[in-house]
């Protein structure tokens, strides 16, 4: 499987958690090595119901790195932690 495929597999399942509190996950950007997520959601959007941000990136940087060990950077852009 390639690397691309190894990380669409691990969003995939990361993803199904967030669907299901009506957000998601969307790439931004991606390079070989650095990677840059966005939460995304609307009105409908149980935000109550995700992680807080911090503990939101460390449980996306623990999945992805095990599935894709070249990512170095995982950035997340969420858009609790802007507001």
């Amino acid at each position: 499987m390639s690397a691309k495929e190894d990380l669409e597999k691990a969003l995939d399942g990361l993803r199904r958690g967030f669907q299901a509190d009506g957000a998601d996950l969307k790439v931004e950007s991606a390079t070989e090595s650095q990677l840059t997520l966005r939460l995304v959601g609307d009105d409908r959007t149980c935000w109550e119901c995700i992680i807080p941000p911090d503990r939101l990136r460390e449980l996306i940087g623990s999945v992805l790195r095990d599935s894709v060990p070249s990512i170095e950077t995982i950035d997340l852009i969420d858009p609790r932690a802007e507001s």
